[in-house]
């Protein structure tokens, strides 16, 4: 990635692109007047048309783009890669560009890696917000319904010409301190989002853009194993945590 300014560390980056995917599955097609905000009832028949299409949908494959813009960036970044999701809790995330990198979440364990520098470091799934709320959200979007949706977030919900536009504004101040909305832009003949854009209470802005989706692809057995090659520094992140350590 390029260079940050000072205090924009890789661990914020690495958060804000795993917001970016919170909301994948979210939601679908329906019979909607154009240019609409839906009523409460609306929503609610919408969502539940979801809940029937997504009932089969156990995983995921995509290729993802990310335009991340920050005041504490110097330029736009543009990051290109694939991500491939499993329900409930596991993910493999790898970019090509601008720097190679690697995520798995297997449902215990984050491991980012980053190839060029030869090193990882390893997290309790647990203990990573970003990751959890991605994985948890992802989880719920595959069959969630409005109510559980609306605990947390106040949603809007609208057509634009052929899109359904989807809003989202966080409740909960903890969370508004992070995002200050996730807006989810969805045609009516696909099965999960194309574009899913996060907005940052100061002012950062991530646009996730995602393409060739298969539904339920065929996984391999070790589709959320990570296998480090020879020769590459495997950190533990709580270890680095409780030594004062920042990622690297």
């Amino acid at each position: 990635m390029r260079p940050a300014r000072p205090g924009f560390r890789p661990r914020t980056r690495l958060m804000a692109a795993l917001f970016a995917l919170l909301p994948v599955f979210s939601i679908a097609a329906a019979g909607i007047a154009a240019d609409a905000h839906l009523t409460g009832a609306e929503k609610t028949a919408l969502f539940e048309k979801f809940r029937e299409r997504q009932a089969g949908v156990r995983s995921f494959r995509a290729n993802v783009t990310q335009k991340k813009s920050s005041p504490m960036l110097v330029a736009e970044v543009v990051t290109g890669g694939r991500i491939l999701f499993g329900k409930p809790d596991r993910f493999r995330w790898e970019t090509d560009r601008p720097e190679r990198l690697v995520v798995v979440a297997d449902g215990t364990n984050m491991t980012v890696y980053h190839p060029d520098r030869k090193d990882a470091e390893r997290h309790d799934q647990r203990d990573q917000f970003a990751a959890r709320m991605a994985v948890e959200f992802m989880a719920s979007g595959m069959g969630g319904s409005l109510a559980d949706l609306e605990k947390r977030f106040r949603v809007d919900v609208s057509r634009e010409d052929d899109l359904l536009v989807m809003t989202l504004k966080p409740k909960a101040r903890w969370f508004q301190r992070v995002v200050a909305s996730i807006t989810v832009y969805q045609r009516e003949n696909q099965a999960i989002p194309e574009r899913i854009v996060v907005q940052g209470e100061k002012g950062d802005r991530t646009e996730t853009s995602l393409g060739e989706v298969t539904i339920n692809p065929p996984l391999q057995a070790d589709a959320f194993t990570l296998k480090l090659p020879p020769g590459v520094r495997l950190f533990d992140a709580k270890q680095r945590a409780e030594s004062g350590i920042d990622a690297p």
